[in-house]
């Protein structure tokens, strides 16, 4: 049986190891419950021999545990190194530990239902489906029909395996006929998805129908939801521009509301709920003036995502043309990647933190667990903060620069959002020009656009 702990502060304090901390307001701070646990934890430290807790692992908290399945120790632990060693980065692999155990007596009481997958893995796929995405991702042409872009192929592939899925909670055979496809479309609609989303659905559904000579209900249906959706897309435009008001048609009065977003963050109790603004904050002020796709936002440390000791750098290859694209962030965004890095804690281990995220390749954006995001994490972000996804930030670079710039401004969103060809850019800025020149916020835009601002969009 363990003796009780009636140890007061003053006979803790006695301990040499504290009297680097003797006088300071920290140590002032925290409850007699608290040194005690800490103390007991820099005890266990200094029988492992172990000089510093810096890089400690959550492994040895279980070990500090000493196997009990219950977290209150390490959860009293963390309250301490929280109110002695503010803003310490171990106390995330603290927070590691707590979870693994309480995750274990989550399983105890019963596993959660996953939620039904909206697709089938590749493999899955009858093989002449199989034969037929590798045939266009290798560029062959085939009944008449030429492949798509390379860049397109994993949406080309996710919608066939989306609609054998669907096929199959239909109780349909393996096969691409009229019946899988309304199966299809009506797991579609039921998702509440945008005209525009499903048209595109349709249309490459339909590019592969053709390629593999599908019969000819099959392409007429296909056909028919196609154009059906691309009408309504057309109508359903005055929500973009609804979208496009949120934004302030401005991607520094997005990086503004980025820094509103990053402020909250100290106000927030949940671990959760704090990283989640973090990465909305930095999806928000990094991709208004970075609007790559989608596929284009999951940057690396070490690999896509580079830091030459005063400014961070990407460098990539886009998912859809496979262009080289590389761009020097900012300085005064640095921010918002330094608070990825540091998850709560001090700035002033940001160095140590930083090079740590680069020797084990990290996301750039992760979970408050440490857990890389889910693929479409930046657009849902995007839709938290202004209602739609990332998309729309291209639209919102072309209004922005090529209201105040004209001819160069575009040529500076061009080269911002990897568009070579000048068709693209005028399909961005026609109508949302037309409306941003209508509209009250108008007159902000022209406030803010200053030189200094400018310069944030150029590529050097």
């Amino acid at each position: 049986m363990k003796t009780p702990d009636y140890r007061t502060k003053f006979e803790i304090l006695q301990k040499r190891r504290w009297d680097p901390l003797i006088g300071d307001p920290n140590l002032e701070q925290a409850t007699v419950h608290e040194l005690r646990v800490l103390d007991d934890f820099l005890a266990f430290l200094e029988e492992r021999q172990i000089a510093s807790f810096t890089d400690i692992s959550a492994q040895e908290f279980h070990r500090f545990n000493q196997g009990r399945t219950a977290a209150t120790t390490l959860r009293l632990l963390k309250r301490a190194m929280m109110t002695v060693f503010p803003g310490h980065p171990s106390v995330l692999a603290l927070e590691e530990a707590i979870r693994s155990l309480e995750k274990g007596r989550v399983r105890s009481r019963g596993k959660r239902r996953k939620t039904p997958s909206k697709s089938v893995p590749f493999d899955q796929l009858p093989k002449d489906w199989q034969t037929a995405l590798l045939h266009m991702e290798e560029g062959f042409d085939r009944n008449g029909q030429l492949p798509p872009a390379t860049g397109m192929m994993p949406t080309h592939k996710m919608k066939m395996r989306q609609l054998l899925c669907s096929a199959r909670a239909a109780g349909l055979p393996d096969a691409l006929s009229a019946e899988s496809v309304r199966a299809y479309a009506r797991d579609l609609r039921d998702r509440d998805l945008a005209p525009a989303t499903l048209r595109s659905s349709f249309a490459a559904v339909q590019k592969v129908a053709r390629y593999i000579a599908a019969d000819d209900e099959t392409l007429s249906l296909l056909a028919d939801l196609t154009r059906r959706y691309e009408t309504e897309a057309q109508k359903s435009k005055s929500k973009k521009f609804q979208h496009l008001q949120k934004t302030g048609y401005s991607p520094v009065a997005l990086i503004n509301q980025a820094h509103d977003i990053l402020d909250e963050v100290n106000e927030l109790l949940s671990p959760r709920s704090r990283q989640e603004r973090r990465n909305r904050a930095a999806a928000l002020a990094l991709f208004s003036i970075m609007p790559v796709r989608l596929a284009d936002t999951r940057l690396v440390f070490g690999e896509t995502l580079l830091w030459n000791g005063a400014r961070y750098s990407i460098e990539i290859r886009l998912s859809k043309s496979h262009y080289p694209w590389a761009t020097e962030v900012d300085p005064r965004l640095n921010i918002f990647i330094n608070a990825l890095i540091l998850r709560g804690a001090d700035p002033a281990w940001i160095d140590h933190m930083r090079d740590a995220c680069f020797e084990q390749k990290r996301g750039l954006f992760v979970t408050s667990t440490g857990d890389p995001v889910a693929y479409g994490y930046v657009s849902d972000r995007w839709r938290s903060a202004v209602g739609t996804g990332e998309h729309i930030a291209r639209t919102i670079l072309h209004t922005f620069l090529g209201i105040e710039l004209g001819q160069a401004g575009t040529d500076m969103a061009m080269a911002a959002t990897g568009q070579r060809h000048h068709a693209t850019a005028k399909a961005y800025q026609d109508d949302a020009l037309g409306m941003a020149q209508r509209l009250k916020g108008q007159a902000e835009l022209t406030k803010i656009a200053t030189q200094t601002e400018q310069e944030m969009f150029e590529l050097r």
